[in-house]
């Protein structure tokens, strides 16, 4: 396995009719090799289940981890090499969009979602500029809403590098097992963005691209085990290791769980890196 040849990682639970008519189907129309991706299930009956729902030519295989959200993710990043380019992907991923503007960048009412025309250049795009940069985690923007987003510029400045939230659905990491582990089962995301940006002083997002997903409506998943309580632990516990990085959001939605914010808030901190651009440098005019 060459460690910079990307390898795909899907983890689902009881999820195998979602991930065959969503994400499995995207990624046969974006033309991504299914020798690439690999799909984590909870036990042995899971992994029966996905093999007898699951086309075995959209996929290269299945692998028993651990039941839970914070096991599986704590799994795989030691499934696989240290180094390893690894595009994580949830399994109910119906769409994938870019932003783009083509009138007045300033009034974000001219926003505008187009289907991302090649998911593989983006990936290997996303893999280079983390290389260059020296950042190990990069994703995509957490809502489906333009108005909120940042559409595509040629000088790169679309994409964040301070601290922010990268949502699971989509995010690549240079594996690095020590920095890539969970100490709760919600709000895991949350603490891979926090640990990941600590490591390298820097996370790099793209606030251009999103996913359409139901994340909290799709049957299965960590659905099954969410609630109103275990949001609230997660999240007080989140704040008790990292206050100065992550606080309560106040102003979260009416759903009832407990939502937070990330924002570096450390005296005296350095500033995050700054995105080197991937345009070639134009070579100054010697005096005469």
């Amino acid at each position: 396995m060459v460690l910079t040849e990307y390898v795909l990682a899907i983890p689902s639970y009881h999820r195998e009719n979602t991930l065959k008519n969503k994400t499995l189907r995207v990624l046969q129309e974006y033309k991504i090799d299914p020798q690439k991706i690999i799909i984590f299930v909870a036990d042995k009956g899971q992994e029966k289940v996905y093999r007898e729902t699951l086309d075995k030519s959209t996929y290269n295989k299945i692998v028993v981890g651990r039941p839970g959200i914070k096991n599986i993710r704590n799994f795989m990043p030691r499934y696989f090499p240290e180094g390893q380019h690894i595009l994580y992907m949830d399994d109910d991923i119906n769409h994938i969009y870019d932003t783009i503007n083509n009138g007045d960048i300033r009034n974000k009412k001219d926003n505008k979602q187009i289907p991302l025309k090649n998911l593989k250049d983006f990936i290997n795009t996303a893999f280079t500029l983390s290389e260059k940069n020296g950042i190990h985690n990069w994703g995509v923007y957490p809502a489906n809403n333009p108005f909120f987003m940042k559409p595509r510029r040629p000088d790169n400045s679309h994409i964040g590098t301070k601290l922010s939230f990268v949502i699971g659905f989509m995010s690549g990491v240079i594996n690095h097992r020590k920095t890539d582990v969970r100490t709760t089962d919600e709000k895991e995301d949350y603490e891979r963005s926090i640990r990941y940006y600590l490591k390298d002083n820097g996370i790099m997002r793209f606030n251009n691209i999103t996913c359409a997903t139901r994340c909290y409506k799709e049957p299965g998943g960590m659905e099954n085990e969410r609630s109103v309580k275990r949001s609230a632990v997660s999240s007080n516990h989140l704040i008790k290791l990292y206050p100065n990085l992550c606080s309560l959001n106040t102003k979260a939605t009416k759903s009832g769980y407990t939502e937070i914010r990330l924002r570096d808030r450390r005296p005296d901190v350095k500033p995050p890196k700054v995105l080197s651009s991937n345009r070639p440098r134009t070579k100054k005019k010697a005096r005469k």
